[in-house]
């Protein structure tokens, strides 16, 4: 720690720097993070409702609709396909429509049309299955909200794609800018790291401040990263729930039973996002300053 304070003190504008441009990189990457992990649990939870629902004409027989529904299976497409019996499309029925008798006395189970209720293996899918169906004769209409699938599909494609290339870019640009720092310090010590060549010293020992010290800035950028942005975040968290009313908890990929949920997020997801931006920031500035000091050092 004395080390790197002194180091901090006779070179601090370089050192500012290298803290500045790693600053920048980890701040949007915690946004890209959050914001595709985001688009991901509500594709999730897309994914969890009935995805594509069949509504048979009123005179189909029941085996009609299961031998329809095991074609469906049998497809290897499907995660689940779940059959709604005409008794069971009443129940429903009258479930949503309990405050008002009259509806439901004017509705009886033959009137009311047999189901599917399909569940697709991958988004990709739901389009195959329902152009399947739409063919059928017996099937009366499709339900499948191709435009929500579609765009949460196309944003979360184009979220992922664009944060790898910012990431790529901003990592070789703070790699630059890391190893020219560095370069520089290894210039303003260049008679002391001499003399402890002189010494005997191995390159080992020589390199290892520089390397303690990519790792610290490192982890102070992430730090304060880390405070601003989940700081900007639970400011307007009640905005954001307000707009948000309505969705349900959604998990962090399949960890939502680890108690990982991105929104809302959970005391346990934010402090894996600390741990997780600490790491990729002593990584991003270990590996600056490593090359910088594999460069020079000899």
């Amino acid at each position: 720690m004395r080390t790197f304070l002194s180091s901090f003190r006779r070179t601090p504008y370089q050192s500012f720097a290298s803290i500045i441009i790693l600053f920048f990189t980890l701040l949007l990457a915690l946004f890209f993070f959050n914001l595709v992990s985001f688009f991901y649990g509500v594709l999730g939870y897309v994914e969890t409702r009935p995805q594509v629902i069949a509504y048979f004409t009123v005179e189909t027989p029941e085996n009609k609709v299961l031998s329809v529904k095991k074609q469906i299976e049998d497809s290897g497409k499907t995660s689940s396909v779940t059959y709604v019996s005409k008794k069971q499309a009443l129940k429903i029925y009258k479930g949503l429509n309990k405050d008002n008798p009259l509806l439901v006395e004017m509705v009886s189970a033959d009137i009311l049309p047999p189901s599917l209720e399909i569940y697709a293996k991958r988004p990709e899918y739901l389009g195959q299955i329902a152009e399947y169906l739409n063919k059928r004769p017996e099937i009366d209409e499709v339900n499948y909200q191709k435009d929500i699938v579609q765009k949460l599909l196309t944003i979360t494609n184009i979220m992922r794609q664009v944060s790898i290339f910012i990431f790529s870019f901003l990592i070789l640009i703070t790699i630059i800018v890391l190893m020219t720092t560095t370069a520089f310090k290894i210039a303003v010590k260049k008679d002391e790291i001499e003399l402890m060549q002189l010494l005997g010293a191995s390159n080992w020992y020589i390199r290892k401040p520089f390397l303690i010290e990519g790792i610290a800035f490192g982890v102070i950028a992430s730090s304060i990263s880390y405070l601003i942005f989940f700081g900007v975040f639970f400011y307007i968290k009640p905005y954001l729930t307000h707009y948000l009313l309505g969705i349900p908890p959604l998990p962090f990929f399949s960890l939502g039973a680890y108690g990982l949920t991105v929104w809302p997020p959970s005391p346990t997801f934010v402090v894996a996002n600390y741990i997780g931006i600490a790491l990729f920031g002593g990584i991003i500035g270990l590996v600056g300053n490593y090359i910088a000091t594999s460069k020079y050092i000899k």
